[in-house]
């Protein structure tokens, strides 16, 4: 070893990589969707609790990109577009599909202007999905993690804050709330305290929501 006071980086490096990733997209399951049995009540309350985050979730990605680029976002075409992709995505073995923040903002930070940039990107996620996949074994996680966080830091907007704690404490607090649950928990919990949190204080303070 040329350095072996650095002999724990090679060491750590399978801990702090991808590993192995399996070529191929994902399998149907449109076999796998039952309306009937002793689950399924279950599986609607689930299904309108994420629907409902998923579709929070994107308009909120859509009017933060509006916002920067000032153009409009029509709340019924995001709708379709994101009840569209869930039905095909019930019938391919997908998550949840929604308009993701992280992804769009590298899309933005790589200059990506139309929805062209989109196909182009979907064209190249099934191409390394088929051929590349193996490629990314060892491809360490920070680094995915400092591309995800280089691009979204951008979108951090400290004047409008600031802005809200002078005109409304309440709100400022919604959002520091939301921020930070999007931080340390994720983007589904961050938007349920967003939702949930501005309600309970309007309650509390002026007794009606």
């Amino acid at each position: 070893m040329r350095k072996p006071k650095l002999f724990w980086v090679s060491a750590a490096a399978p801990l702090a990589s991808i590993g192995q990733l399996d070529k191929g997209v994902n399998p149907p399951s449109s076999n796998m969707l039952y309306f009937h049995g002793e689950f399924l009540a279950v599986a609607v309350k689930t299904g309108v609790v994420t629907g409902l985050l998923s579709l929070t979730e994107g308009i909120a990605v859509g009017r933060t990109f509006a916002a920067l680029k000032n153009y409009q976002v029509d709340g019924n075409k995001e709708m379709i577009a994101i009840g569209l992709m869930n039905m095909a995505g019930s019938c391919s073995s997908c998550y949840v599909t929604t308009g993701t923040f992280s992804r769009s903002a590298v899309n933005e930070n790589a200059g990506g202007q139309t929805a062209m940039s989109n196909i182009i990107m979907a064209l190249t996620v099934l191409v390394t999905l088929l051929f590349l996949m193996p490629l990314f074994k060892y491809t360490p996680d920070l680094i995915l993690a400092a591309i995800i966080v280089t691009a979204v830091i951008g979108l951090i907007d400290y004047q409008s804050a600031f802005r809200l704690w002078k005109v409304d404490k309440l709100d400022f607090m919604a959002c520091l709330s939301s921020f930070l649950g999007v931080l340390f928990v994720s983007v589904p919990v961050g938007l349920a305290i967003a939702v949930i949190f501005p309600s309970s204080l309007y309650k509390d303070v002026f007794g009606f929501y």
